[in-house]
């Protein structure tokens, strides 16, 4: 029988083929360095799950902020299932070429954050393992971590971003499944064209009393008016045509207006040019969507041409770009280890605020070199690789520190004396205070003392129990939107940062559009903030067995947590109070600081130009320009520029009269017409000009200087008033009506997660908090894409607004009661 030793020697020679022991045995020992060691397998273990959570966090995020935009554009262009999918897949490398270097270095810090909070870097350093040792798991991982990013941010993201660009691109133009709306001025199918339809028939479609004005060609405008009316689109064919049915089409002259041509029909096809429908797309790539060999060729090929550094600089920052990306992985994992070495408690609580700390650093960094380097004040490689340098220098710092001083914890400011060995700290001596000693009392006796007890009327408290999970759940829930609002925050600004290099914006200004924006932040991550919360409060009372215990005790699973549902319910009452009194008034300042980061106006509006309104009277009103102003004597004059009115008679639909106006002047009770014009068509043809004239017959300015407040600038009273404003000027106010019925559905939110929360609280018990937020994110994601998915149903008349608002509540409400139901009580 062979010896274990022998057969070890027998299966290295197989291996190894015809050399001798020693031989075999040395080169399985050359490699035995690239086997992982239980150490090396502990620390991996450690780092990943919290990677993949910061991964899924991160994304979570960054997505938020576009997915109710992405699902705008996709809802309102017809897009099908496949054509979502795609979009978001092609998204997602965009995102995750930022979200894993941030993902990892969490990942790191929570890791060792946590060894350290639980004393094991104390025992590790006692059985002599160097901080250095732990370089070698932490420098496979960067490695993994890098690699991935490489691929994503060089090969897949160019390829992505072109086709997103072009499969949005594509939705934002094509018109072909634009759908008409009634009652609303349609100017988006052709440019030049307005088309107003008084109802559309919802089981054929077809179009009743249409008003049609064509100004493609300016100085031959066309006014068209029909009973009837459809939008016909044959794609084979490559024909898109409006078919109108028993109308009247006038063509006039902008030359002289007194003279017109009138063509009655009763049927009449009118050809659209089908590109517009269905164009062909060729964006250009941009450097961003250029792979490293084509921005290789693009720069030798400016060199060539003999283009100066600022034309081929961006090219090159680009290429670095990709290369520096990637190997941030490497200088956060060295990083994340150098931050996390000390032998605080508190160091896992504080990973989440170091890792965003140090993401906003590098980012800003980065930003900035990418400036530099545009601009050509920088060269390529030193602006891209700058950031990490610094860092990977203060990470290098840090090991060599640890490595030093076995006490040295990078989280105590005090432990950086050591660089200052000259300085010697002084002891204070302390001295305890000596306890004063009653004198005794003239009488030298004790004193007598009378108490008097008289009962009070208390009012029923929380009890302990209560009073336990409030604290728990209170305490988790402030560190969550306190987390979610510093990312959110942070992801925002390096959206912003070029608009505010560019634009010159002082940072007292970004710091006072911040300060009035969070407000809206917290508004919105605090339904997740919740759902944690629960998640995490639950799971770990389930987690301890202390669940089991209250059980024993025989206290119902619902009375456990009938604290978290009047919790969630106060918070709902918050979020509406907030919404209601708070946000109106500050989102109106943020978005006046939002202008200016962007250099637009502070208040630059364009509702007041170029508007199609419908009169009370059911005339419709076109204007170019209203102005507004205010005289010395406090009077307002307002002037309608460039007015014309079309009367249409509804009993026939056929147009009896245009009147024209260059300007029409406000003079307190009616209106000073300048060089205008009256054409009449019913009950006898007849026209006559206008030098200068008065009338009353036009709606006061007040009806025209109605415009489309942002729903978010507005209390529910208000929203629903001007509402019912904006239905009188024949404006499409669907959105709007989205808009109000969320201003109640939305806070509700909060409720419906923590009935979700607590019966998912219990499943996920036996992995952890850390799968609870995992979890939590996956659920937000859920509901937020049905969130955007039902608005944007909602905004294009496809589902009615009070439906498209508590569509969300209502589906995950029901859910979550009927996994509280199922729970063992």
């Amino acid at each position: 029988m062979s010896s274990p030793q022998g057969a070890h020697c027998i299966g290295a020679r197989a291996f190894h083929g015809r050399g001798g022991p020693g031989a075999s045995i040395a080169g399985v020992r050359r490699f035995a360095w690239l086997r992982p060691s239980l150490l090396d397998r502990y620390v991996a273990r450690e780092v990943v799950p919290p990677t993949g959570v910061g991964l899924l966090l991160f994304t979570f995020i960054l997505v938020l902020d576009q997915i109710s935009q992405l699902m705008k554009i996709l809802v309102s262009r017809g897009a099908d299932l496949q054509t979502v999918v795609r979009a978001f897949l092609y998204l997602l490398p965009s995102i995750f070429s930022v979200t894993i270097p941030m993902a990892f270095l969490l990942g790191v810090l929570l890791a060792f954050g946590r060894m350290a909070s639980d004393s094991e870097i104390v025992a590790l350093r006692a059985s002599g393992v160097s901080p250095l040792r732990l370089l070698r798991p932490v420098g496979a991982l960067s490695a993994v971590a890098m690699a991935a990013t490489f691929y994503v941010v060089a090969l897949a993201l160019p390829a992505a971003n072109q086709a997103y660009r072009e499969l949005i691109f594509s939705l934002v133009i094509s018109k072909a499944k634009s759908g008409m709306q009634a009652r609303v001025f349609n100017d988006d199918l052709i440019p030049g064209i307005v088309i107003y339809v008084s109802d559309i028939d919802p089981q054929t479609g077809e179009w009743r009393n249409v008003f049609m004005h064509d100004n493609r060609v300016p100085q031959k405008p066309k006014v068209v008016v029909a009973r009837s009316g459809r939008l016909d689109i044959d794609r084979a064919q490559k024909k898109v045509e409006i078919d109108l049915a028993n109308g009247d089409m006038y063509t006039f002259s902008g030359v002289t207006p007194a003279s017109y041509d009138r063509l009655d029909f009763q049927e009449h096809n009118w050809p659209l040019p089908f590109e517009q429908f269905f164009p062909v797309i060729p964006l250009a790539k941009g450097d961003r969507e250029m792979t490293l060999d084509e921005l290789e060729e693009m720069i030798r090929k400016l060199i060539a041409e003999g283009k100066g550094a600022t034309d081929w600089y961006r090219y090159a920052v680009e290429y670095h770009k990709k290369f520096a990306i990637a190997a941030a992985c490497v200088v956060f994992g060295l990083l994340g280890l150098g931050l996390s070495l000390g032998s605080k408690k508190e160091a896992r609580s504080a990973a989440f605020g170091l890792s965003v700390a140090v993401i906003f650093v590098y980012y800003v960094l980065i930003r900035l070199g990418e400036q530099a380097g545009d601009t050509g004040m920088l060269q390529p490689w030193i602006a891209m690789w700058g950031a990490n340098v610094v860092l990977g220098a203060i990470a290098i710092f840090l090991l060599r520190l640890n490595q030093r001083e076995a006490a040295f914890d990078p989280l105590d400011p005090s432990h950086y004396k050591v660089l200052l060995p000259g300085i010697r700290r002084r002891e204070r001596d302390t001295t305890a205070a000596e306890p004063v000693r009653r004198q005794p009392g003239a009488g030298g006796g004790p004193r007598k003392v009378v108490v008097l007890r008289i009962p009070r009327w208390v009012l029923p408290m929380p009890g302990l129990l209560d009073r336990y999970i409030v604290r728990s759940y209170v305490g988790k829930f402030g560190l969550v939107v306190i987390a979610f609002w510093a990312l959110f925050v942070l992801v925002n600004f390096m959206d912003l940062f070029d608009d505010v290099q560019h634009n010159n914006v002082k940072g007292i200004v970004v710091m006072h559009y911040y300060v009035f924006f969070s407000p809206q932040i917290l508004h919105l991550i605090t339904p997740v903030g919740v759902l944690v919360a629960v998640l995490i409060t639950f799971g770990i009372l389930a987690r301890r067995n202390e669940i089991t215990a209250m059980k024993a005790a025989g206290i119902s699973i619902y009375r456990v947590t009938l604290p978290a549902l009047a919790l969630g319910l106060l918070v709902s009452s918050g979020m509406f109070a907030l919404s209601e009194f708070i946000l109106p008034l500050v989102n109106k300042v943020a978005t006046r600081d939002f202008n200016v980061i962007k250099g637009r106006p502070p208040q630059a509006s364009t509702s007041n130009q170029q508007r199609w309104i419908l009169g009370s009277d059911g005339r419709i009103y076109h204007y170019d320009y209203l102005e507004e102003r205010r005289e010395e004597d406090g009077a307002n004059r307002s002037s309608l520029y460039g007015l014309t009115i079309y009367d249409v008679a509804a009993e026939r639909w056929k147009l009896r009269d245009i009147l024209y106006s260059a300007r029409a002047a406000w003079n307190g009770v009616s209106y000073d017409l300048e060089r205008g014009w009256r054409r009449t068509f019913l009950p006898q043809p007849a026209f006559r000009e206008i030098a200068q004239g008065r009338t009353r017959e036009i709606e006061a300015p007040t009806y025209f200087a109605q415009e489309e407040r942002p729903a978010d600038t507005l209390r529910f009273g208000e929203l629903r008033r001007h509402i019912s404003s904006l239905e009188l000027l024949g404006l499409d106010v669907t959105p709007l009506k989205v808009q109000l019925h969320r201003k109640l559905a939305f806070p509700v939110v909060c409720v419906v997660m923590t009935l979700l929360g607590i019966p998912f609280a219990f499943v996920v018990a036996r992995r952890g908090a850390l799968y609870g937020i995992a979890a939590s994110v996956l659920i937000a994601i859920v509901y937020w894409a049905c969130l955007a998915i039902f608005d944007a149903l909602g905004n294009h008349a496809l589902l009615p607004p009070f439906l498209a608002a508590w569509a969300p509540n209502l589906l995950f409400g029901g859910g979550g009661l009927y996994l509280m139901f199922t729970l063992e009580t």
